[in-house]
Parts: structure tokens; sequence; C-alpha cells
């Protein structure tokens, strides 16, 4: 690999940091020509990479030049959601643990899977998921009150894809289900022996941001008793989250 003149970044990753690095510190939107200066890097190769960029959202044109772009603000949105719901949450988990006393969860959608940011021990031993503990959206509570306000149909497909056409059929009518009444149920199907209870947490614009749930032995946890007080519960976290972005 050969030497950068004068500091200039070598490989594809070093040259699109060091530009999206001199776009931030502009402040504000700058020019090809000034990234160039800035950077050390030739005009037309900041003039391709930008191009690339901006396509995907990284940046964004205007008639005074780039600027960042949407997709690092939403980029960096999604790096702060586990921080906001464990502050968010606490109160809300406190209120709901004292209601069921059972192990409670609230969890992000990552890929196919949830990945649990807060987890309440309850009577449950072993305890089934704790933080930074990933389950599988398909089959927990968790993932199916998630799945079923998500408008996403790559991320469907990422999760259904592979059921045969009756299981996909009936799992659709399942999260149909969960829309209508808030509440998504997991019968043993994920750890033997555990009930699961979950209802989505939303954004004002209904996208789905976690999900929080009750998990409980399923010989002595009904899930039509604890149903009210998840929904309660997620409702609540939505509320308190949509009141730090106001």
């Amino acid at each position: 690999m050969r030497s950068a003149p004068q500091g200039e970044p070598v490989s594809v990753l070093d040259r699109i940091l060091a530009i999206l690095e001199a776009v931030r510190e502009s402040h504000g939107t700058t020019t090809i020509t000034q990234v160039a200066v800035i950077t050390g890097i030739p005009k037309s190769t900041v003039s391709r990479l930008v191009g690339d960029l901006v396509r995907r959202r990284y940046l964004s044109r205007s008639a005074g030049g780039v600027a960042i772009g949407l997709r690092l603000f939403e980029l960096g949105a999604r790096a702060s959601t586990p921080r906001r719901l464990s502050a968010a949450a606490l109160p809300v988990l406190a209120e709901l643990f004292n209601a069921t006393g059972e192990h409670l969860n609230v969890a992000v959608q990552e890929g196919c899977d949830m990945l649990s940011v807060v987890s309440v021990r309850g009577r449950l031993r072993p305890v089934p998921s704790r933080a930074g503990v990933r389950v599988p959206s398909a089959t927990t509570a968790l993932g199916k009150a998630v799945l079923a306000f998500t408008e996403d149909d790559l991320v469907l497909r990422g999760v259904i894809g592979e059921f045969d056409p009756g299981t996909r059929h009936s799992y659709e009518k399942e999260l149909a289900g969960v829309r209508a009444g808030w509440v998504a149920i997991d019968r043993c199907e994920t750890f033997p022996g555990v009930v699961g209870v979950a209802s989505p947490v939303l954004s004002p614009d209904r996208i789905p941001v976690a999900a929080i749930s009750v998990a409980g032995p399923v010989t002595d946890m009904d899930p039509r008793r604890v149903a009210p007080f998840v929904r309660h519960a997620a409702l609540a976290l939505t509320h308190r989250l949509a009141l730090q972005v106001a």
C-alpha cells in the first residue's frame, strides 16, 4: 500500500471518515473543494465518495454544498436509545414489579432478535434473560409485541421468511391480535415452563421503539391477570419517552 502524501488518508474507510469529520467540523454546509483541502484527498475522489454518502443519506446536498445527513442523526438516536430507555423505564418497572413480583424486561429489536436493555429479577430461577442478552423475536412476547407494529417488511421477512405457509398464516393472525389488544404472549415457546406477556413501547408516530414484558412460571402466572399491568406499563413508558422528545 502506498504512503499518503501530506497525511492524505489511504484506505477507503479512512477517507470516508475524514470526509464526514470535515463536514461535521464545518458546523453547517461546506463544499467539495473545502473538504478536499481539509482532508488532503484529491477533489475527484472527494466528489465520488460524497456522491455515495449522499445516496445513502449520510450526507445531504444543498445549493451551498454538503452537510451531515439524516442517516447519521438516525444512527445517533438509535445509539442513545438504551440510555434513554433505562432512565425512563426505571420508575415504570418499579410500579410493574410491585404489581406482579415477576421477572421484567425492556428490550429493543436488533435484527431478528430482541436485545434486553433493562432487566428486573422476579421469582424465576434460573433467570430466563438479563440485560445484554438476546432472545429470538419470533417466539418471545417481546418480539411479537414489536413485530406486530413494525412497518419494515425487511424485518418481518427476516423473522418469518422461512416459515411454511401454514405457520406464516397463523403467525400473521397472531400479530393481528397483538395489534388489536396491545398484548403479546409467549406460552413456553422460548423457555420451557416460562410464560411471557409483553406490550409495545411506541414513538409518537407509532413506530415500535421497544417492548416491556413480564415473565413467570406457567404453573401459577395467569397471562390474563398480568396483561393489564403490562399494557399500562408500556403506555406509561411510551408517554415518558414522548416527554423526553418534546
